[in-house]
């Protein structure tokens, strides 16, 4: 497999996503606008996450978002997940000061990057062996889940 994959497409950008997190050995850090595209409510990314969660003790997942409120209302499996892994995956809202940049990154261990360059589209490119790339972003989501003042708790959801 090549190092470097653009993608264009949701079914691309979902199958980018699945590559990389299936990558991963300790740590994923997503950034994400609202988890509403890339099929994280999909079953086979849902026992993906599942999977590397039960894993090791020490592994980690972390998400970042904008905004809560698609994941809340409709993302029953993913909140399950967070029920479930809590001490695993941890969830927080960034606070809306400064404004959230628009794209969207996916960080995996200390080397694989997957960045969508708008939230409102899929085009991007997911690196492998992109240490500096996973260094930089990774410093920018370190500082903002550091700063975001909401974690979500894992509740009934009202549907």
């Amino acid at each position: 497999m090549s190092n470097v994959a653009w993608f264009e497409t949701p079914v691309e950008y979902a199958a980018a996503l699945d590559s990389l997190l299936q990558q991963a050995s300790h740590q994923i850090r997503i950034y994400d606008w609202d988890l509403s595209d890339g099929g994280y409510e999909q079953s086979a990314r849902i026992e993906m996450l599942n999977r590397f969660c039960r894993q090791d003790i020490g592994h980690q997942v972390r998400i970042l978002l904008a905004d809560d409120t698609y994941l809340t209302r409709y993302a029953g499996q993913m909140m399950h997940l967070l029920t479930v892994w809590g001490h695993v995956l941890e969830i927080r809202v960034r606070d809306s000061e400064p404004p959230p940049a628009q794209d969207c990154f996916v960080l995996v261990d200390e080397s694989s990057v997957l960045k969508r360059f708008d939230k409102d589209t899929t085009k991007g490119v997911m690196r492998l062996d992109s240490r500096g790339d996973v260094i930089d972003l990774g410093i920018r989501f370190d500082s903002e889940w550091e700063r975001a003042p909401g974690r979500v708790t894992p509740r009934a959801l009202g549907l």
